[in-house]
Parts: C-alpha cells; structure tokens; sequence
C-alpha cells in the first residue's frame, strides 16, 4: 500500500517478531519497538561506564599530549570551528576546558560568506599569529590549505577522509576501525578529548558538565544513534534538564529553552526542531560567534541579550529560507525528470542553502544541489535520498571543486562559478547511472488512536535519545474520518476521533483536501508536548 507521499507503507510487526521474554519484560509495545530496529533491552541502558574508551581513535592520544604541552609551555593555541551547531559546541567544549587549564587560548569560527573551512590565507594568518592551531569539525580535507601551516596542527574531525591526508595530526574515528566510535560527532570527539585532557591537565573539574553541549552537536548534525551517541545523548539531555529546572548553571542554554517554548521537559526532537534551528541561525545570516557566546555565558543579564539576538537572526533566517525556496521551487519544478535537481540562487541565499536543499530532497525524493552564484566562486550544498551517497558521487567530480567535504546524506563544496556548466552536465550522468532504494515507510505496528493513552506516553519517552537509526514509532491507525480544521501555507490541521493531527509535510497537505469523505488510516507520531496532538506522517491514497 502506498500514501499520499507516495512511499510505500511496511508494517514492521507483521515481519518482525519481538522474543517472548523480551515483550513479557518490557511488555509488547516497548519489545516491538526495539526488535524493529535490531535492538535488545541492553540498548536503554546508558550508564556513562558503558562509554566506549577513545583509545580506538586514531592519534587522539598523540593530540592530547601535544595540545598539553602547549598549555604548559603557555603558548598561544588557537581553536579554528564551524559555524553549524556541531562546529560551535565541539569548540565550546575545547575552548572552556583549555580556559580553565589556564591556556592562552582563542576560539575563531567562519562566517558563511566566507566559506566552509580553512583557506590558504587564513591558514597563512594564523600561522603568524599562534603556535598550535585545533580544527575542530573541519579540516579532514583542507589537505591544499594546510600545506602552508607553519606551525603544528591538529585536525579534530568527523568528515568523510581524502585519499591524500592534510599535513596535520588528524583524529578523525573515519580512519579507525571501530564501527561505534566511526559514526561519533565533532562535538562527540571534542567530549573524548576533554576528557582524557582533564587527566593528562591534571584538573579539578567534571567533564560530565560537557555532555549537554556534546549531546546537542550529536542530535543536530544528525549522527546515528548507536551506542556511544546514545550514551552521550541520554545524559546530555539529562543535564540540559537539570539546567532547564536552574539546576545546573548555563542561564544562556536555560534561556533558549524557554524562548523555545521548552518548559518542563526537553527531548532529541526539541534539539533537531528548536534549538538547533536558533543555534544554527546566526551562522546562516549573520556570524556565528553569538551562538558560541550563549553556550559559554554564566551571567544572567549579558544571557538574556544573546536570546534576543539570536531570536531575531532566527526570524531572519525562517523568513530567507522561504523566499529561497519559492525561488527555488521555480526550478526544480522544471527539472523533476532529471536524476538530480540542481537549483542555482543568488550569493544571498547561501546560509539557508543546505536547508533548501533538504527541503527540496525531500519533496521530490531526488538528491538536490543548490548553489549560491558569485562572481568568482560559487557555493553548493547537497542533500540526497534514503539509500544514495551522494558523498561517493561527489568525490568523482571533487576535481572540480576549490574545496569540499561531508558524509553520505548531505555535503558541500565550492566551485568555480565558470565551472558550474561542466559540473551539470557531469552530476546529472552520474546521479543517473546510481540507484537508490525506492521510498518506503516503515511503520512500527498498528495501533488504533483509543489505546493512546498516559501509558503509551511513557514508553514512548522511555525509549529516548531518537535519531538516526533510532527513530521516534511511527503506528498506523484504522479507518478514521477526517475533518480538515485549519492551517496555513506550511501546516494542515485535522480532526479525528478526539485528536487534532499536525501535518507539516508540504507533499501530503497539497493533496488532502482533493481525498473524498472516504475513511483513511493514517500513519501518525505521538507529541509528547500536547497529548491531544498526533503527527500525521502520511495517509491512506
């Protein structure tokens, strides 16, 4: 059976068969849960003993031992970020242990305008100007850049690797061999090694109180929920609970929160869809230092200033991505036949062109490059499909590129803009000669809206952190009738039964009002937040 997104529908349950001593301990709902994604009952526990030892890692104990000897020596370090949320809470992380180890150190993010990751200038400037130079979430394939490095670098990164490695010491978990800690985020690897720096500093303080940074870089950057990131994300959002109730002193993180309309409760979904957006904002229109402030702030006053800021650079940023993609939309309305959208904008729209892009994939089920045209250079960012790695198609055409970087499901790079006509025509053969798995929904199990209840709820939170590979139960309703209610250009209110549902898929709401009076199942999502509120997924065609 197919919905109105046009994926079809597998119900897990009648596949899957969750062990009879599974469901009699953790009852059926819970055990089917876990069964359909490959997981047994070890998978909720998330004591931090559980952690996996970094020693896997390649040269993070060479890196240790390096950046100590710089803070004791008292030379000046410089710690080189990116400007999205993993970037900014990674170098959060570096920059607030080595302050307190006593280290000269300086954090210096990127603006968007300026590109993603070192250039040669930079590299050259720094170069006179520290004596240790930390990438943190960039820097894997600077390997041009850091050719001009004159002083000793170390790479702290989680990018897929070039075939030709940066003159740096890089600890990367890509060149490693362990399958848990490959797939871990910079902010993840910047929580490792604040670890091991706090023994080798010998310091009194508790690297614990890094995990609510190091648990929201994991969420956004959208890191697969294996062992590790679950660890690091459940206790992470542990502290940041403690911090919403006063408990633990980060009034800048607090004050977010609220403004984000978290009160009581903070949960993954409210660090992919809230937070993250609002940290991510002053990168995207502005520069992205005022986000690494806010993490890092203790007085309450300065605090609430950097909320208001960042407030308005996020309407900023929603009201720019809008116009973007109703540019954009005019595009790739022409280009549905083709293997692969490609949309090209004005130098304007880079800051929200990789949310354009993720927009645009998912609409119309095709990877999606949108560039932003300058008159020299040019910028691109790249979103693909469930199955396809874009990142493998792109490094074919790397040798167009003045830089580039990412992992499988979303990457970038920056192109000479005369070059733009060539790279067309060769992604479009390339995307066209790769398959990716046809779209399908995968639903947990059926379970019709009168046996949603305060029960339900609770396994439902039991089973958090969700992410990638771990995601929030989709359940599949019986026939309902449905009664359209409101909404506005991005999202559908309906009522059945005594729920209202919540659409926000553009795809689904364009198509709901031209369905006759026919009852529909519908493939839902609990909301935690508001109890008499699903989220509509998809429905019966």
């Amino acid at each position: 059976m197919k919905g109105l997104s046009g994926k079809e529908w597998v119900l897990l349950s009648d596949i899957i068969k969750p062990e009879n001593t599974l469901s009699q301990r953790l009852g059926i709902l819970k055990a089917q849960i876990l069964a359909n994604r490959s997981l047994g009952e070890e998978a909720l526990e998330s004591k931090l003993k559980r952690l996996i030892p970094p020693f896997g890692i390649p040269n993070i104990q060479e890196a240790v031992e390096l950046i100590g000897s710089y803070v004791k020596k008292g030379r000046r370090i410089v710690i080189f970020g990116d400007y999205d949320v993993d970037g900014i809470t990674g170098t959060a992380i570096l920059y607030d242990l080595l302050k307190k180890a006593g280290a000269k150190v300086v954090p210096l993010l990127p603006s968007r305008k300026r590109g993603y990751g070192l250039t040669r200038e930079l590299v050259i400037k720094l170069s006179r100007y520290a004596d240790l130079l930390i990438t943190v979430d960039n820097g894997s394939t600077a390997v041009e850049e850091l050719s001009h490095a004159t002083i000793p670098t170390i790479v702290l990164d989680h990018h897929n690797i070039s075939e030709i490695m940066p003159r740096a010491l890089v600890v990367n978990p890509k060149l490693g061999e362990g399958r848990e800690l490959k797939e871990i985020s910079s902010s993840g690897l910047a929580f490792y090694m604040s670890a091991l720096l706090k023994k080798s500093l010998d310091l009194d303080l508790d690297v614990r109180h890094y995990l609510h940074l190091a648990s929201m870089g994991t969420v956004a950057d959208v890191m697969p929920m294996n062992l590790v990131n679950r660890i690091i994300v459940s206790n992470g959002i542990r502290l940041l609970n403690h911090v919403l109730r006063g408990e633990f002193q980060a009034p800048g993180i607090r004050l977010l929160m609220e403004r984000s309309g978290i009160r009581d409760e903070i949960s993954s979904r409210d660090i992919a869809f809230s937070l993250a957006p609002r940290l991510n904002a002053p990168g995207r229109v502005a520069k992205p230092y005022v986000a690494l402030k806010l993490l890092l702030e203790k007085d309450e006053e300065k605090a609430k200033m950097l909320v208001e800021r960042i407030d308005k650079l996020n309407q900023q940023r929603r009201q720019l991505s809008q116009l973007a993609l109703e540019k954009a939309m005019e595009q790739a309305i022409l280009q549905k036949e083709e293997s692969v959208i490609i949309v090209k904008l004005e130098e304007w729209a880079g800051g929200v062109a990789g949310i354009v892009a993720g927009r645009l994939a998912n609409m119309f089920t095709k990877p999606t490059v949108v560039i932003s045209i300058g008159k020299e250079y040019s910028s691109a960012s790249v979103r693909g499909t469930e199955g396809m790695d874009v990142h493998s198609v792109l490094k074919k055409l790397s040798h167009l590129f003045i830089k580039w970087g990412g992992h499988s499901t979303a990457a970038g790079f920056t192109i000479r803009t005369e070059d733009i006509p060539h790279f067309e025509n060769l992604a479009r053969l390339l995307f066209s000669e790769i398959t990716s798995e046809e779209g399908k929904l995968y639903i947990d199990m059926e379970l019709p809206l009168d046996c949603v209840n305060r029960e339900l709820y609770e396994v439902i939170r039991d089973l958090e952190p969700y992410g990638e590979g771990f995601p929030e139960p989709l359940f599949l309703s019986e026939p309902l009738s449905l009664k359209p209610v409101g909404g506005n250009g991005e999202r559908l209110l309906l009522r059945a039964n005594r729920f209202n549902l919540l659409s926000w898929d553009d795809t689904i709401n364009k198509k709901v009002y031209t369905l006759t009076s026919k009852r529909k199942r519908i493939v839902y999502q609990l909301d935690r937040k508001r109890p008499n509120t699903l989220m509509l997924v998809d429905m019966e065609a």
